[in-house]
């Protein structure tokens, strides 16, 4: 895998991005982000400038990620992962070196079917049956992927996730766009309820609320790992990028938006 790293920090951070992105779709965020901490960004296979050779199943992409890390000799990182970042940011939940996780309109969870999403299926295998052509099937960005990605997206979205929930231990923070259309909210509750000790932040926005609000996000990022790391978190001890105290007793901050998991 093609990654770029850069700052120098002591603590790493590792991103993760999304299907269709590249190293550089977290580019705002690790421009912000790099004046504290040592930032690795990959190509996964397909993306960027990281070819697919072959087709890839989930666990490929993890175990690229996971050679990417030997090769820069790093043994503990923060994930920041984003869309279909957030499958790959699960499957390596449970590595001893992953400290935390960072999902932001994460993928992996089953989704609802929809009265659209079933006139799809249908049509597909109606046309299949009949051995008609299906090359129109599938939204325009599908059909523009290359036989091997096609193949390996198909693996990567028949891969269900949500028995996963339940063993992660690691700290994690959920932030999530309402208005986000390609991973609803109703995903987001779901992680957060499922993931003991997980922390949700809602924004304003869609499926890509972390370019919107940089800013803000980088800010959230950086007080739940300065918890993480430092201690730094609860009781009022915690600040967030606007300001004002964070109580974990409340269990919603308010001001900030952050939500301890449900008990």
């Amino acid at each position: 895998m093609h990654y770029k790293v850069c700052g120098r920090g002591e603590k790493v951070l590792l991103f993760l991005h999304g299907w269709g992105g590249s190293c550089d779709s977290f580019l705002p965020l690790i421009n912000i982000l790099k004046d504290t901490y040592r930032c690795v960004s990959v190509d996964f296979y397909g993306h960027g400038a990281t070819r697919a050779k072959r087709v890839y199943t989930l666990r490929d992409f993890t175990s690229g990620v996971r050679e990417v890390l030997q090769k820069e000799n790093i043994t503990s990182c923060a994930v920041i992962a984003h869309s279909f970042g957030g499958r790959v940011a699960l499957d390596m939940s449970d590595a001893p070196g992953v400290n935390a996780l960072v999902i932001i309109d994460g993928a992996g969870l089953k989704p609802r079917l929809t009265l659209k999403k079933l006139a799809r299926k249908a049509d597909y295998k109606i046309k299949k049956l009949l051995k008609k052509d299906t090359s129109d099937c599938g939204s325009p960005d599908y059909r523009a992927l290359t036989p091997i990605m096609k193949a390996t997206f198909n693996n990567i979205v028949n891969t269900r996730q949500d028995d996963v929930l339940g063993q992660i231990i690691k700290p994690t923070l959920l932030i999530w766009g309402k208005d986000d259309c390609d991973t609803p909210l109703w995903m987001a509750h779901k992680m957060h309820k499922g993931i003991k000790g997980s922390r949700l932040v809602v924004l304003e926005g869609g499926h890509f609320c972390y370019l919107d609000h940089a800013f803000e996000v980088s800010g959230y990022i950086r007080n739940f790992l300065n918890g993480v790391y430092y201690g730094v978190d609860g009781g009022g001890n915690m600040r967030h990028s606007r300001g004002g105290a964070y109580s974990s007793h409340a269990g919603v901050d308010s001001t900030c938006g952050i939500q301890n998991s449900v008990k």
